[in-house]
């Protein structure tokens, strides 16, 4: 057999390439989205990774397939006008129904306070039963307030969470008040602001943020009133009134925002009821208004 002759036997036997498949394609979601990547590109901030934005938005979809495509342009374009990746741990896109909505987590709200140029650094965290602290309101800060987790110990001889705690410091070398919430304030706001905790409680399938991630939404409460009380921005104000609205079932419409340029056909009707699925966030300390009404989900 000639070499012209094995080398013909051998492609013959080798088995046919399987056509290679684009998910994008097969999911109607994924498609729409991947013909707006460029759009969504263009509003993001320069300081923004455009690839990391999009692939949390990418992942992002797999929850939103039933929402009006409309309103999810809405909450993208919404994560990029705040320059806050969907990724669960600066932002969240939500269903509600069949409406998407942009949800900013603790870490997106510390990130916008970061940007003032007039905050150095957040520090947010919890006290344990057998914590060193201390806390002395009359005192001048910085000598009101002392915490000295016991990381020496095991977990679970730390003792149960006491407190959530914040508190910033600004670029001159101050330090803000510290905002303390203890196990019981966080239930309260929960049980006033949260209508998400309230539909997942009527419901009984018990899977808002606050039953999924009681903790952060613990610390989520004591960033939101530290928001009040540090330099404040256009941005910053306008985030919280963001995270106001997503509490209260609606999504945040940026006045400057046009409509998805290219709609699809989508499903009718919307619901102001939240959907189930919530994002994981990320641990507090790990350096993420009350608004006299309205905490988060």
């Amino acid at each position: 057999m000639t070499l012209k002759d094995r080398v013909k036997q051998a492609t013959a036997e080798q088995p046919a390439a399987e056509p290679s498949t684009d998910l994008a394609t097969q999911d109607p979601t994924l498609a729409w989205l991947e013909r707006r990547k460029s759009l969504i590109a263009r509003a993001l901030p320069a300081h923004i990774d455009e690839g990391h934005f999009i692939e949390a938005a990418l992942t992002s979809m797999g929850k939103l397939r039933n929402c009006d495509t409309n309103t999810i342009y809405t909450a993208l374009m919404a994560c990029a006008r705040f320059g806050l990746a969907p990724d669960g741990v600066r932002a969240a896109i939500v269903p509600f129904g069949k409406t998407a909505t942009f949800v900013p987590m603790y870490q997106g709200l510390i990130d916008v306070m970061h940007r003032s140029g007039k905050v150095r650094a957040i520090r947010v965290d919890f006290i344990c039963t057998n914590d060193l602290w201390e806390y002395t309101p009359t005192d001048p800060s910085p000598k009101d307030f002392f915490h000295k987790p016991r990381v020496e110990l095991p977990k679970e001889e730390r003792g149960d969470v006491l407190l959530a705690y914040a508190y910033a410091w600004m670029e001159g070398g101050s330090r803000s008040q510290v905002v303390l919430l203890n196990r019981q304030d966080a239930i309260e706001i929960r049980d006033l602001y949260s209508k998400a905790y309230a539909y997942a409680e009527s419901t009984g399938k018990r899977d808002s943020a606050w039953h999924t991630n009681f903790d952060q939404q613990w610390a989520k409460s004591c960033v939101r009133r530290l928001a009040k009380l540090v330099p404040t921005s256009p941005e910053l104000v306008t985030l919280l009134q963001a995270d106001v609205d997503a509490d209260e079932g609606r999504p945040h419409i940026i006045t400057s925002l046009a409509a998805d340029p290219a709609p699809e056909q989508t499903d009718p009707g919307s619901s102001d009821q939240p959907a189930t699925t919530w994002p994981a966030a990320a641990q507090p300390g790990s350096g993420r208004p009350d608004q006299d009404g309205g905490d988060e989900q």
